[in-house]
């Protein structure tokens, strides 16, 4: 005799309502982890706005890839910009020239930064910085951006002599500009690179926390790949402050 059961189910029925709770097992799950994440950097958002309350003084890196700001703007929000003038011995930045010269009318300080290069000379170097930048060098001391590339690094055996080359360059655009000079490197560059050549000079902490500086770090840069937004427009910029109080800035700047 047969017996019919009551209680059958196709088999893709069963195979459904399997993959039917993944799915939503799987949503859950995404759910949980979308609000973990925004809750995390709400909280980040949060800090870094209670840490920047420390530093009343806040700047910009611009270059041609920031595209056209209005300077004017800028200054509503910011005490100093930076203009990538050069780099090595042959780079020039598209939009220095037009960048000085609009930012000459807005009520901020302008500095000038130079890119360092390990395969060019300091003279060289020197020579196409005075030739591009001229008597346009702005308000604040020169800045030396310095970063390890290609070969160049701590291992490289030649880095003692880089050094060197550095420090030359240091010198000749002091004694030619007499306006000071504020090197930019992350943590490693300037503790293994910069500061056995240069441990008196300024420097500014490329990704640096907001937190626990010496005086001599005069700038911290804690976003690299910043924006502002101007008339509707994203603008790419790095943000850094001065570490500092505003009456530190006025006497750095006097």
């Amino acid at each position: 005799m047969t017996v019919k059961r009551s209680d059958y189910q196709p088999i893709y029925e069963n195979t459904f309502h399997r993959h039917h709770r993944r799915r939503w097992w799987a949503l859950c799950a995404l759910i949980i982890v979308l609000l973990v994440a925004g809750f995390g950097w709400f909280q980040w958002q949060a800090h870094q706005k209670q840490q920047l309350a420390n530093y009343p003084v806040r700047g910009v890196i611009v270059n041609q890839d920031s595209g056209y700001l209005d300077f004017q703007q800028l200054a509503k929000h910011h005490q100093f910009v930076y203009l990538q003038a050069t780099s090595g011995a042959t780079y020039t930045d598209d939009d220095f020239s037009d960048n000085y010269s609009r930012s000459q009318g807005a009520d901020i300080k302008v500095g000038v930064m130079h890119t360092f290069s390990f395969t060019t000379t300091a003279q060289h170097q020197f020579e196409h910085v005075v030739e591009t930048v001229g008597t346009d060098s702005g308000s604040l001391p020169l800045a030396i951006n310095v970063s390890y590339y290609g070969d160049y690094n701590s291992g490289n055996t030649t880095m003692a002599a880089q050094g060197q080359k550095l420090k030359r360059l240091v010198d000749l655009l002091q004694q030619h500009y007499q306006q000071g000079i504020v090197v930019l490197a992350n943590r490693q560059v300037l503790n293994q690179f910069v500061k056995p050549v240069l441990p008196q000079q300024d420097y500014w902490i490329a990704g640096g926390h907001l937190v626990g500086h010496a005086a001599q770090i005069r700038f911290i840069e804690y976003d690299a790949n910043a924006s502002i937004t101007q008339d509707g427009q994203e603008h790419a910029v790095a943000v850094s402050v001065f570490n500092g109080t505003h009456q530190a800035w006025t006497k750095y700047t006097e």
